[in-house]
């Protein structure tokens, strides 16, 4: 078996594996080539930095980073890690990160990242053999925001706004949900606040699937933010929420949004390998 990057490799030989990989997995992944180009696409995935094990010309196993400064960090996230199942007991992965780490370090990434589900304890035994801690916990919740008659209102504002305002913290958010990855999602994505649109007291940014990708109050009142935004859409999503972020989780839970999954956020330096 040899080791090289996935740039030449058609997307959909990649696909294939990527989502054979998961069958089984704990939740069940979308099969739609266009929501993952698209995916990939807003992730910033560098195919060049991305490796794949080959048997012969069949992948069969793989590393998808995407590639970009992170909190003052030239970062490869992984956003997907995958080995067919007859394959699975033959530390690829091992293997992949101590092919990929080298070549990483050349182009000048100083970090990996990655986010696993807390219950699948074979990928965290894994990832912390080859070098990764985990540095956070990310919930994701699921619910119905509370109908209102409040005559508080969002304005709808450029996503430019909020960053000239100084509410954007891009520490409280996941790779997938920082400001560079709303940029990339440009009409797919809406941008409303509290407040003078030029100096808002809150905001959120929600997608046309009723996912909010990002969401801050100066004030914690994230009961008042969340009821304004009920007339947006009525079953929303929020993915990869900081567990240290309890004033929002605090107002998910007391309106019994449900917790469908938690992940680990795990980090690895790599300038001393």
């Amino acid at each position: 078996m040899k080791i090289k990057n996935l740039a030449g490799v058609p997307f959909e030989n990649v696909l294939s594996c990527f989502l054979s990989a998961f069958e089984g997995y704990f939740i069940k992944l979308p099969e739609d080539p266009n929501y993952w180009w698209e995916r990939f696409t807003i992730a910033r995935v560098n195919w060049e930095l991305s490796f794949g094990m080959f048997d012969e010309d069949e992948l069969v196993g793989y590393i998808i980073n995407c590639v970009d400064q992170h909190r003052e960090s030239l970062t490869a996230y992984n956003t997907g890690t995958g080995v067919l199942a007859n394959y699975r007991g033959r530390a690829i992965v091992d293997q992949l990160y101590e092919h990929a780490i080298p070549v990483l370090k050349v182009h000048g990434v100083e970090k990996c990242l990655l986010e696993v589900i807390c219950e699948n304890e074979r990928a965290l035994k894994v990832y912390n053999r080859i070098g990764f801690e985990i540095t956070r916990q990310l919930r994701s919740f699921t619910g119905s925001l509370p109908e209102t008659s409040s005559e508080i209102t969002l304005q709808k504002c450029h996503f430019s706004q909020v960053i000239q305002s100084g509410l954007y913290e891009e520490a409280l958010y996941s790779w997938d949900h920082t400001a560079k990855a709303v940029a990339l999602m440009q009409n797919r994505v809406q941008t409303w606040c509290l407040g003078d649109p030029d100096s808002p007291e809150a905001y959120l940014v929600i997608d046309n699937g009723g996912n909010i990708i990002q969401l801050f109050s100066k004030r914690d009142n994230y009961p008042e933010l969340l009821t304004a935004a009920g007339w947006l859409a009525k079953e929303v999503k929020l993915k990869n929420v900081s567990a240290a972020r309890e004033s929002l989780i605090n107002t998910l839970q007391k309106w019994h949004f449900s917790n469908p999954v938690n992940q680990y956020e795990m980090e690895m330096e790599i300038s001393s390998f």
